[in-house]
């Protein structure tokens, strides 16, 4: 199957199921029904323990259970927009399981929901999903109160606009320095790229506009005021109350949004797809920087 046939055929069942493909979650990959009605958490929660073990919708890798891995589904579009190859992979931007993980430990009663569920709050969260699975998350004031906007990064995670491409050894250790906060590899990048006269390039090139502020140098935009103040403390680099939050998941989801928009309407032009419905939504659209965003 070539490129342009996968993403033809995306598209339709974007068009099918009734989702536009930039809010399309990429787990779909692992299940034949539809999960446009299952919480998001808790799907998110079965995918990073393995249990999504279908070959699901516009599946290209034909990997499933603890070997799936969104961001490599869809390579199609990666080669169409940048090429993909043993070194350049796809990876996901902005994860969701760090600033989950952390919320559901800070909350404030959450030494008493873990007793109550068996969660032993010296060991690995991740490692205990199951049990957190189909518990009420109303129980964790940190989730709670923004469960609509926890739902939605859930989502957002796995659409096309957090994906973008990397070299294949850059993952592992732009977590350990940035904790896979997107703004903070952004400012690495821009300290790296600058002095050789080709930042500009690079943000053009990869649709990293909404990460970045239209002034003169293109200056990186941070997440939260004082975030990039924490590099260098693996803890500081979470947010650290619950304005730092709340602004985090606004901001978030909607560059993830912005920038997937524009990635899918790139798509429709490059192959001449315009036919399909939701890109009467994207014809006309520029996509936005930072600073022009709410």
């Amino acid at each position: 199957m070539t490129n342009n046939t996968w993403i033809e055929d995306w598209f339709k069942k974007c068009e099918e199921f009734e989702i536009k493909p930039w809010e399309w979650d990429f787990k779909q990959s692992y299940a034949k029904k539809s999960i446009k009605t299952t919480s998001p958490i808790k799907l998110m929660l079965e995918y990073k323990i393995g249990k999504l073990k279908e070959i699901g919708v516009c599946n290209s890798t034909r990997k499933t259970g603890s070997k799936a891995d969104c961001d490599k589904e869809p390579s199609s579009i990666y080669d169409v927009l940048w090429s993909t190859d043993k070194v350049i992979r796809g990876e996901t931007m902005n994860s969701f399981i760090t600033t989950f993980n952390h919320s559901i430990l800070k909350s404030s009663y959450s030494v008493e929901e873990f007793e109550k569920i068996g969660i032993l709050i010296d060991n690995s969260l991740t490692k205990q999903y199951a049990k957190l699975i189909s518990h009420d998350f109303n129980k964790f004031d940190l989730i709670a109160d923004r469960i609509e906007e926890f739902k939605k990064f859930a989502t957002f995670t796995h659409c096309i606009g957090n994906f973008t491409v990397l070299p294949h050894w850059m993952n592992s250790g732009r977590y350990l320095f940035s904790q896979d906060y997107w703004d903070i590899t952004m400012y690495s990048l821009f300290e790296f790229f600058l002095p050789l006269g080709c930042w500009k390039k690079f943000v053009e090139r990869y649709f990293l506009q909404p990460y970045v502020n239209n002034d003169e140098e293109w200056t990186v935009s941070e997440f939260w005021k004082g975030h990039f103040a924490g590099i260098g403390n693996y803890n500081q680099l979470k947010p650290q109350n619950e304005q730092e939050l709340s602004e985090y998941l606004h901001k978030v989801n909607l560059r993830i949004e912005e920038r997937g928009k524009w990635i899918i309407k790139k798509i429709c032009e490059e192959l001449k797809l315009q036919h399909f419905t939701f890109y009467d939504e994207l014809k006309d659209r520029q996509i936005r920087f930072s600073n022009e965003m709410i």
